[in-house]
């Protein structure tokens, strides 16, 4: 799953900048590494920042099961960061430059905490819908689109052929229901059948 996968993604950065660090590897060069990742972390939080303040238009976000691990993995990986590079800065002479970089993108990743944004979406691109949930990922043509149903745990996009394109995994309320019906009324310029079902279950 994404973040299980998002974790050891991390776990590896980490053991790599690590044994370059401690290694003679990529001398002088080592102690400025760490700055790849603070450039992908800043890239995220403005991504996010973007998204938050209304500034795409043609993208729609909504929970996934998986979000509450997402929402919270930022927190705990940055609050280690801080510590490690903290701890490196007063008591380890060397690699201060290495310490100062990692204590930076752990309080950016608490940062990025704060400016969750969740990661089912659907967006329009090219003429067609794209939706994401995790790994899972689904494209049609709008011309072809013709009914969509909305669950609190999935979506179901059917085209003018009834093939279901589905996607799975999410955690939907009814707000989410009403965001989406309205995103696909004002993006597409045509009349989508669009059914809700389950909508009392996380009813808010």
């Amino acid at each position: 799953m994404k973040p299980l996968k998002s974790t050891i993604t991390q776990i590896i950065i980490i053991g790599i900048l690590l044994v370059i660090l401690f290694t003679d590897y990529l001398n002088p060069i080592k102690e400025y590494l760490p700055i790849l990742w603070t450039l992908t972390i800043t890239l995220s939080i403005l991504k996010s920042l973007k998204y938050l303040r209304g500034n795409i238009s043609n993208e729609l976000r909504f929970l996934t099961d998986n979000d509450t691990y997402n929402r919270i993995y930022p927190f705990i990986i940055g609050i280690l960061l801080v510590i490690g590079g903290a701890y490196a800065i007063i008591f380890i002479e060397e690699y201060l430059i290495f310490s100062l970089l990692i204590t930076l993108n752990g309080l950016l990743l608490i940062i990025s905490g704060f400016l969750f944004i969740p990661n089912g979406m659907i967006w329009i691109k090219d003429k067609e819908l794209i939706s994401v949930s995790g790994n899972q990922k689904n494209s049609i043509e709008i011309k072809k689109l013709q009914e969509i149903n909305l669950f609190q745990n999935r979506i179901i996009f059917i085209d003018q052929t009834q093939k279901k394109y589905n996607l799975d995994h999410l955690y939907l309320k009814m707000v989410d229901f009403v965001k989406i019906s309205d995103f696909i009324n004002h993006n597409l310029n045509k009349k989508i059948e669009i059914k809700t079902n389950d909508i009392k279950v996380h009813e808010s």
